[in-house]
């Protein structure tokens, strides 16, 4: 019984030794989130004595690590990381601060400009009876499709009905974020008085490029990268 005991608590030491791991621990290839990449990767080091897999901290990696990595299978990783800020002046020009604000989108969801920071934002002000800003809206799709992972697009739709609004990008399959400016107000701050007017805001939420009236899939994909390695 006695070397029942010891062995077994032998074998648990080093969960008391070492830290806990978390589910970041097992992101061995930093995609933020622990899947079957990760699975491979642990694979390839089952039986070493590699750090990076050994979760429980006792000198090899074995079964009782793949019991520690099977719990966080699956799990996404989430962090604290501070979204990034600028003393840039607040304004509607090339290198200032993009003025915030808060509308809704047409089924009634809150939307946040400065909430968005930590990733790149293009700013559409149109209307479904503008004609130029509904000639941009297929390569405006295509951006989407193309990097709608790397920029958030928004549509800000002046002075129309929620129902106006829903059913004309619902019989187009437009997929971006699409907002309601009933009042005009963001438009008179943004110096939209002619649609369609674009912003494109890099990370920080400084203004990088912006257009007065119709542009192609080209200039929005040099602006979007500009957005981005800003």
């Amino acid at each position: 019984m006695f070397k029942y005991v010891t062995t077994l608590m032998f074998l648990l030491l080093p969960a008391y030794v070492h830290a806990a791991p978390t589910a970041s621990d097992c992101d061995f290839n930093n995609s933020g989130k622990v899947d079957f990449a990760d699975f491979v990767a642990f694979s390839q080091g089952y039986g070493t004595t590699q750090n990076q897999y050994d979760l429980n901290g006792d000198g090899t990696v074995n079964f009782r690590d793949f019991v520690i990595f099977a719990q966080f299978y699956g799990q996404t990783i989430t962090t604290t990381t501070p979204p990034p800020t600028t003393d840039a002046p607040v304004g509607i020009e090339v290198g200032m601060q993009a003025p915030d604000f808060t509308l809704r989108t047409p089924t009634g969801e809150r939307f946040n400009l400065q909430e968005q920071r930590g990733k790149p934002v293009f700013l559409n002000f149109w209307a479904t009876w503008c004609g130029p800003c509904v000639a941009e809206m297929p390569d405006m799709q295509k951006l989407q499709k193309t990097m709608g992972d790397s920029i958030q697009i928004v549509g800000i739709d002046l002075r129309e009905t929620r129902s106006q609004v829903l059913r004309f990008i619902t019989r187009y399959g437009y997929t971006w974020t699409f907002v309601l400016d009933s009042t005009g107000e963001v438009a008179t701050v943004y110096g939209a008085s002619a649609i369609p007017t674009s912003y494109f805001l890099d990370a920080k939420g400084v203004i990088v490029r912006k257009f007065v009236g119709s542009s192609n899939y080209e200039t929005f994909l040099e602006a979007t990268r500009l957005a981005i390695d800003n």
